[in-house]
C-alpha cells in the first residue's frame, strides 16, 4: 500500500476585480471560468461578485493543492465549486484534469471559502496515494 500525501493551496481575490471583469467582459469572462451551475448560483446571491471571487479564488487554490503538472492554460471551469444542500462547498474535477488527477492517485479534494466586502479567499486540500494500491 502507497503512503497518503496531502498538500493545500491558498488564494485570496478582489472582489472589485472581479466585479470589474462581469462588467467588461460579461458572458466571455463568465464561460471561460465559471461552469453552468457556478454562474447560476452566484447569479442568485444578493452580491454575485463576493461569490464568484471566493469560487476563482477556490480554482487557484484546487490547482495549487493537486500534485498534477500542467502544460498550457488551465481548464478553468474543470474546477467546479458547487455547495451541496447544508451549505458546504465541494469540489468536482472533469475532463483532463479529473483523469491527471486520479493517475496521481488523487482521492479528494476539500475546499473552504471565505468573502468580505473587498476580498474573498479558499484553502483547499487534495489527498492522494503516492501511487500504491489503496
Amino acid at each position: 500500500m502507497g503512503a497518503t500525501e496531502t498538500d493545500i493551496g491558498t488564494d485570496i481575490v478582489s472582489v472589485a476585480r472581479i466585479a470589474a471583469l462581469v462588467e467588461a467582459r460579461g458572458a466571455a469572462f463568465l464561460d471561460r471560468w465559471f461552469t453552468p451551475l457556478e454562474v447560476d448560483y452566484c447569479t442568485r446571491m444578493a452580491e454575485p461578485s463576493r461569490h464568484f471571487a471566493a469560487r476563482m479564488a477556490a480554482k487557484e487554490a484546487v490547482s495549487k493543492a493537486l500534485p498534477v503538472s500542467w502544460e498550457g492554460p488551465l481548464p478553468w471551469r474543470s474546477i467546479e465549486i458547487v455547495n451541496g444542500p447544508d451549505g458546504t462547498p465541494s469540489v468536482t474535477l472533469s475532463g483532463a484534469l479529473r483523469l491527471a488527477a486520479e493517475g496521481a492517485g488523487v482521492r479528494s479534494v476539500k475546499v473552504s471559502l471565505s468573502h468580505c466586502d473587498e476580498y474573498a479567499t479558499a484553502v483547499a486540500l487534495a489527498t492522494w496515494s503516492d501511487g500504491g494500491a489503496s
